[in-house]
């Protein structure tokens, strides 16, 4: 097993070096502005990338084009998903055919689903992004790696791809004791290295299945724990510790962007932001005005290799803080993320059922502006919809949530101008009345 992981490492580094060593690029310019943020070096490519990405955007997109005498990033109007969406063309660079991008899809953090195009360099540099961010967790390319997260025909592979890449998907939409179970048996009797990467309420389930069962440590080589998609808590970061004797650590990502900060092993709850790849900055709640250091505010975001679709000030939805390194290393970190954070449902009888199930299908429903799915009663649910114009796929939907929850349940569609947000500034898109 061991030598195949070290196989795979090679033959990956091998393959991207005889493509004109396009990743490794990436790559060493990641570590240079991370690992050593405090030089000039570092701090000048983070400028050189700035420019050449603003520049990009007002030459080759109609949406830019307003903003051709800029002077600075701060000339550049805050962007959110309504906006992409109602000026979606207007956004696409002109060096680029429609054919060539590669289309990425959330069902968004806010209830908002939403659609944009990644360039083939901005996929490559993900790519580095992702190897340098699990390599901080102690992970090394080859690894066998539990991927726990929705698996949609979109983002399906192939079972030989999951094979040369090392990775074990699992289902969270689908996630049961069974399929606990199971993967705890599989990983205790295959001798691998492992690394978990999933989403937290997944990792949430298996910790409450291993206290259930009295479990003792998982008895598997596992090196790293990386939760991300909502919010790590301490229950589920000391129970996986207890269980799995691995480091537990917090990613913040989103599908329209790629990794834009992690934890450290150190144990701290502070998150090193990506300021290789992105520029990042936070906004007051009711104004594009910047906060002071310290303070919660808007999570805003410019991609700067996104040639493609450019983002530039890109407001994610999240809430978060800012605090520069203690160190003098001149890196940044947020102090506090607030994502989404989603109720567990259940079916008509009773079964626990992922919240993803109902996040996964309502990426398919592209036309819906904004949703919020609500469990009222034990068999009652409630679909709340905003939509621009009329909705012709109500009978679909809803034949959808009746596979996923119960042919027996009551099921309502209502449709709203807003879904209200909460006090913290963010819209719960899954909620479950029955546990409040």
């Amino acid at each position: 097993m061991r030598l195949l992981e070290i196989s795979r490492k090679y033959a990956f580094w091998f393959l991207d070096f005889l493509k004109g060593r396009k990743i490794r690029k990436h790559y060493n310019d990641i570590v240079l502005v991370l690992n050593r943020a405090f030089s000039n070096e570092a701090s000048q490519r983070q400028k050189n990338d700035l420019s050449a990405l603003l520049h990009h955007a007002v030459t080759t997109t109609q949406f830019y084009k307003q903003k051709s005498s800029y002077t600075s990033l701060f000339d550049f109007s805050v962007i959110n998903k309504s906006i992409v969406r109602n000026s979606f063309n207007s956004f696409i660079s002109s060096k680029y055919k429609e054919t060539e991008l590669i289309s990425v899809v959330t069902s968004g953090s806010t209830g908002t689903p939403f659609k944009l195009y990644h360039d083939k360099n901005k996929r490559l540099r993900n790519i580095a992004d992702t190897i340098f961010f699990a390599q901080m967790t102690g992970y090394n390319l080859g690894e066998r790696l539990i991927y726990m997260k929705v698996w949609i025909e979109q983002n399906k592979k192939t079972p030989i791809n999951y094979w040369i890449k090392n990775i074990v998907p699992v289902d969270v939409s689908r996630l049961n004791d069974k399929n606990i179970e199971d993967l705890l048996r599989q990983m205790e009797s295959q001798k691998s290295t492992y690394d978990i990467l999933g989403y937290t309420s997944a990792l949430e389930l298996v910790c409450k299945y291993l206290e259930k069962r009295n479990y003792s440590r998982v008895r598997a080589n596992v090196k790293s724990v990386i939760a991300m998609s909502e919010t790590l808590n301490d229950y589920t970061k000391k129970t996986m510790q207890k269980y799995f004797k691995a480091s537990v650590v917090s990613r913040y990502s989103n599908i329209e962007n790629g990794i834009i900060a992690q934890q450290e092993t150190s144990g701290s709850d502070k998150y090193l932001i990506n300021t290789a790849s992105y520029i990042v900055e936070i906004l007051k709640m009711d104004s594009d005005e910047q906060v002071e250091p310290g303070q919660i505010g808007r999570i805003i975001v410019t991609d700067l290799f996104n040639y493609g679709m450019p983002l530039i000030r890109y407001d994610t939805g999240d809430i978060g803080a800012i605090s520069h390194s203690s160190r003098n290393t001149g890196n940044m970190y947020f102090s506090k993320i607030e994502g989404r954070k989603l109720d567990m449902l259940y079916d008509t009888r009773g079964n626990l059922v992922s919240p993803y199930k109902i996040t996964a299908m309502m990426m398919r429903y592209t036309d819906i502006l904004q949703f919020q799915f609500i469990q009222e009663g034990r068999k009652e649910y409630t679909m709340k919809i905003n939509i621009d114009g009329i909705f012709r796929k109500e009978i679909e939907l809803i034949q959808e949530l009746e596979a996923h929850l119960g042919r027996d349940g009551v099921f309502t569609i209502q449709y709203v101008h807003e879904i209200p947000l909460l006090s913290s500034g963010k819209r719960k898109i899954i909620m479950n009345n029955c546990l409040q």
